[in-house]
């Protein structure tokens, strides 16, 4: 899928099994729509992870928006502090939470996928660690693939949007605390098959070790919801 703005609030985490039900409720219907109506949010988007995901990486959540400056607005933070009895609940049974507002470093797409593989890099100075621009200019090899319909690079900021808000409070509820990536790459494809040809040729060209510092998951996409979705239910 096209990525809409510039910037985008990228989350990784599970949920307690018994409230997963409730969980995906509260995400469509209640968490997205109402960060949707927020000014400058675009998209919400949830996916959930392939048959035998870690529960701690379970569902891969997205927020697009005009401009990084959006998730540190005014209206932004006032909902934070101040959530509903239904998004503490649901946030007090969280698990591993991962939470970060990223610039958008590059985007390629041809329509939407449907089928995803994220690649999070925790390294503290990713700069140092990895050749950002040669990531980069593997991405259009990777769109020449083979079931491959996008590549998104996102480079996150760790100094960028970390108040201690009520949901934050919430979130840690289970004992961990939000965790921050430093990178991260999103790819698109038409089916897992695919996806992980593309991620074997990107640990191979790019030397990727899999491991604490370098996460790799498979989702499939669960629900979507823009601007216009809830223009048109007006």
């Amino acid at each position: 899928m096209s990525l809409l703005g510039k910037a985008v609030l990228v989350n990784w985490g599970g949920v307690v099994e018994s409230k997963e039900v409730d969980y995906n409720a509260w995400h469509s219907l209640e968490h997205m729509p109402e960060r949707i109506n927020i000014s400058g949010f675009l998209r919400g988007f949830r996916a959930i992870g392939i048959n035998g995901t870690d529960i701690n990486h379970k569902y891969f959540m997205m927020y697009e928006a005009i401009e990084k400056k959006v998730f540190e607005s005014k209206e932004y933070i006032a909902r934070l502090n101040d959530p509903t009895d239904w998004t503490k609940s649901i946030l007090s049974h969280y698990l591993s939470p991962s939470r970060t507002i990223c610039d958008v470093f590059e985007s390629q797409s041809i329509g939407f996928g449907g089928f995803f593989g994220t690649i999070r890099f925790l390294h503290n100075k990713i700069e140092e660690e990895f050749e950002i621009e040669k990531i980069k200019n593997h991405s259009t090899n990777i769109m020449k693939l083979s079931g491959i319909t996008g590549i998104h690079l996102l480079l996150g900021d760790k100094n960028f949007g970390q108040f201690k808000t009520k949901e934050k409070k919430f979130r840690s509820n289970q004992g961990k605390e939000d965790q921050i990536i430093s990178f991260a790459i999103i790819l698109e494809g038409l089916g897992f098959e695919f996806l992980q040809k593309a991620i074997n040729k990107l640990k191979l060209d790019l030397n990727l070790i899999e491991g604490e510092l370098l996460v790799i998951n498979c989702y499939q996409c669960q629900h979507i919801i823009a601007k216009t979705d809830l223009n048109n239910k007006l």
